[in-house]
């Protein structure tokens, strides 16, 4: 068994809290972004916008929280949380909205999800309380 305290180990346990805390916020920031839509006027074709938006605000907390609790290997718990997240979302979307994907689109959205991850484990070691 792999003691987590050691300072060179891997907690997989962060990477998938982070990922929680990443969807809950997507879930919460699509009900938001819902909302205004349906109260305000703004235009449907800003929703992609909005969309990404969400995507990667959702994975750099995510990360960000992830790294931060580890309080070290900021880069590797961020990818993990990225990437953890990319799958789960892309596998729902895949169930409940069953139409062809784009691969233009798929990449697009693994790059915003690197960058965000990358991003967040970054600045989650930076906000570490750990030494």
């Amino acid at each position: 068994m792999i003691d987590n305290e050691t300072s060179g180990s891997f907690n997989i346990g962060e990477v998938f809290r982070g990922t929680l805390l990443g969807l809950a916020v997507s879930f919460l920031g699509s009900a938001l972004i819902g909302t205004g839509y349906y109260f305000t006027r703004l235009p449907e074709s800003s929703l992609p916008w909005f969309a990404a938006g969400l995507f990667f605000l959702s994975i750099l907390i995510g990360a960000c929280s992830a790294a931060s609790r580890a309080g070290n290997r900021g880069l590797f718990y961020g990818l993990g949380v990225a990437l953890l997240f990319f799958i789960i979302s892309w596998l729902l979307a895949s169930i409940l909205f069953p139409s062809p994907i784009l691969p233009v689109s798929l990449i697009q959205k693994l790059i915003l999800a690197i960058v965000a991850g990358a991003l967040g484990g970054i600045l989650g070691v930076g906000f570490s309380d750990q030494d």
